[in-house]
């Protein structure tokens, strides 16, 4: 009952927040939408009712809970139209039933070309200058079990966004629980993300944070899981990522998934079917494991991630 009144607490505290990023408004932080690290990514990231490795806090900090090793890890991604970034996490267990981390995230580019308008043309003019866009995520996480059946995990999240040179920091939270259901193979999570406000502004206008909400579940199936994820950004439709994993042959695992709102990159060309579709494997080695994933997204390319984390 204690725990119930918390939550209630917290979504009361939420609610203002939630209810200014649904008006009208140019979203900021957007990077915040794209998630990190190579397995989950390999499994179109549904991961938030799974969230069972050292990469938990940047989905469902709940799964921290019952990570019990120290853990530190790294993620580089190759992603769209020149960006580039990666993320890192330290985890590190604080007593039986809880475990904290401490996780960063990165995404930049350079030499992005500055133009102008010519208002009486519309026709653009190149100012022979370039400049780089760079977004940054420091946060501190934390998870612990509530009971038996009930994990609970919290995120807060510093954020930096530059352009050129403007630039805008924000305070940010996640709050996630991880149920187990009646049936051992079967885990259910809820994470709201990105709950905060803008500190400092890159103009005189206030900008909304990404807020997102995601309800899912895991399945353990024959030495694998498959996972469902719902996801609802405030702004956006709803969507679903399914993924699946499964050990192939001793330390090999394959992994696949795929996003419903592939549509959203359909351009009419001859790739379009492969839209939405990810895929990747991993291994471990002694006390390494690595991961590498390829996310499609049709004509506009394709992501690429490798993660290597390391136990401690």
């Amino acid at each position: 009952m204690k725990f119930i009144i918390f939550i209630i607490s917290l979504m009361l505290i939420f609610q203002p927040l939630a209810q200014a990023a649904t008006g009208a408004g140019t979203k900021s932080f957007t990077f915040l939408r794209i998630p990190v690290g190579a397995r989950s990514g390999a499994m179109s990231n549904a991961f938030y009712g799974l969230s069972n490795d050292e990469t938990a806090s940047f989905f469902n900090p709940a799964g921290l809970a019952k990570f019990r090793e120290k853990k530190i890890s790294f993620t580089y991604m190759n992603y769209l139209v020149g960006y580039n970034g990666g993320s890192t996490s330290f985890t590190f267990p604080l007593t039986q039933n809880s475990t904290m981390a401490i996780f960063a995230k990165f995404m930049g580019v350079a030499g992005i070309d500055k133009t102008d308008i010519n208002l009486d043309t519309g026709e653009l003019i190149d100012l022979g200058e370039t400049f780089g866009s760079y977004d940054v995520l420091l946060g501190l996480s934390y998870g612990t079990g509530v009971s038996e059946i009930l994990d609970f995990g919290i995120n807060l999240k510093f954020l930096s966004e530059t352009i050129d040179e403007y630039s805008s920091q924000a305070a940010a939270a996640d709050i996630a629980i991880i149920h187990q259901t009646p049936n051992p193979n079967l885990k259910v999570g809820i994470a709201a993300k990105n709950l905060g406000k803008q500190i400092t502004k890159f103009d005189n206008k206030e900008e909304d944070l990404p807020i997102t909400f995601a309800g899912a579940f895991s399945y353990k199936i024959p030495e694998g899981y498959f996972n469902v994820d719902v996801i609802k950004p405030l702004d956006q439709d709803v969507y679903v990522n399914i993924g699946i994993e499964k050990l192939a042959y001793k330390n090999l695992i394959l992994r696949a998934g795929y996003k419903s709102n592939a549509a959203d990159w359909q351009v009419g060309s001859d790739i379009d079917f492969l839209s939405g579709i990810s895929t990747g494997f991993g291994f471990n080695w002694r006390d390494f494991d690595f991961s590498y994933a390829i996310n499609s997204y049709g004509e506009l390319g394709f992501i690429h991630q490798l993660s290597v984390s390391r136990n401690l």
